[in-house]
């Protein structure tokens, strides 16, 4: 009975041993990491921010008096000419204003007429001492004052004759109607935008906002690499804001070269600008920022080192950082150029594991 008890154990040491075996294999497997290369670097980066076609030539358009719009003409996307009446407000008040400022000129001509003749009659009585001196100053004073009443009231009437074109919209340029803010028998307010239209020419331009980390090294003339619907355009930066204007980024106007005609205003765009850092003597090494981890010693980075089958062993190798740039931070020491580095869940990993690389 002890002999079979014995044997009975044995077997079940072996059975937890190997049950033990089979949960760890199971518990460690090859895991795939995420890597970089490590190669030379100058201090040269690119950086890509996204932003809105738009004409360099966007105008808009409204009445210059309110009032109610009785004839639109147009429709988002038509072609207009130069000169071409393209809105028109009620003028029936303007005209009412119009003929009341004639009935007033015409009456401030009649007095000043009256005056005139009244005045050359107390002049010629005044030469043959038949009038008095008073009588001729008050006579010459009657006069300026219809003088003064006539010209006021021309001049009211010339303001009163520039409201018709107030209540006009031409079409100030050849071009192509792009938005529409109002609609018939809508009451429009001076100034606010009724129509928005765009040039016809190749002045196609793309607005981005740019961090303040890299608007010093954005210069006007420069050019860059755009991306709209789906073709890729030379472009020249144009503009380049001086203040941000309240937000939190800098704005930067780029012009297309030779755009498309399918291009058009309103297309998202991504532009891809090239920064260039300091050029030294010698070549800096960078690690990307998600490559580095920290410590109690210090900083560090997982090198992945090749065995000889198709797996590779992490090694926790210490580096000395430099300054952080656009593309992570210079190595001044333990890195050499040809190196892998894991980027990903450096948390997971430990000195000594066995890893595959993630493709």
């Amino acid at each position: 009975m002890m002999k079979l008890n014995k044997a009975a154990l044995i077997i079940a040491l072996f059975s937890l041993a190997a049950c033990g075996e089979t949960e760890k294999v199971k518990k460690d497997p090859i895991k795939p990491v995420k890597y970089v290369s490590i190669g030379n670097d100058l201090g040269s980066g690119t950086k890509t921010f996204n932003g809105i076609s738009k004409s360099g030539s966007e105008t808009k358009l409204s009445f210059r008096s309110n009032g109610l719009i009785v004839v639109l003409d147009v429709k988002n996307g038509e072609k207009v000419r130069k000169g071409q009446v393209l809105a028109r407000l009620d003028q029936k008040d303007i005209s009412l204003s119009y003929d009341k400022s004639k009935a007033s000129v015409r009456g401030a001509k009649s007095q000043l007429d009256l005056s005139k003749s009244n005045l050359d009659r107390i002049k010629e009585l005044y030469q043959s001492n038949s009038a008095s001196l008073a009588d001729y100053e008050q006579a010459k004073n009657n006069y300026s004052s219809a003088q003064a009443n006539y010209d006021n009231a021309v001049k009211s009437m010339n303001i009163q004759s520039s409201q018709f074109e107030y209540a006009i919209i031409k079409a100030p340029m050849d071009g192509i109607i792009t938005q529409v803010n109002a609609d018939v028998n809508e009451v429009a307010q001076a100034g606010n935008p009724i129509l928005i239209m765009n040039s016809e020419g190749d002045d196609l331009e793309i607005t981005v906002g740019v961090p303040e980390s890299y608007i010093s090294k954005v210069q006007e003339g420069k050019p860059v690499e755009v991306n709209i619907n789906n073709t890729s355009v030379e472009g020249l930066i144009s503009e380049v804001a001086f203040s941000t204007g309240g937000s939190l980024t800098y704005s930067v106007v780029i012009k297309l070269i030779d755009p498309s005609p399918d291009l058009r205003p309103g297309m998202p765009a991504e532009v891809r600008f090239s920064f260039d850092g300091p050029k030294t003597s010698s070549e800096q090494i960078l690690v990307p920022v998600k490559g580095v981890g920290n410590d109690a010693d210090g900083d560090f980075v997982f090198v992945l080192k090749k065995n000889k089958k198709e797996t590779y062993q992490v090694q926790k190798v210490r580096v000395e950082l430099g300054e952080l740039k656009t593309r992570g931070f210079v190595v001044n020491n333990g890195l050499n150029k040809g190196d892998l580095v894991a980027v990903a869940g450096l948390r997971t990993l430990y000195d000594g594991m066995n890893v595959k690389l993630l493709n």
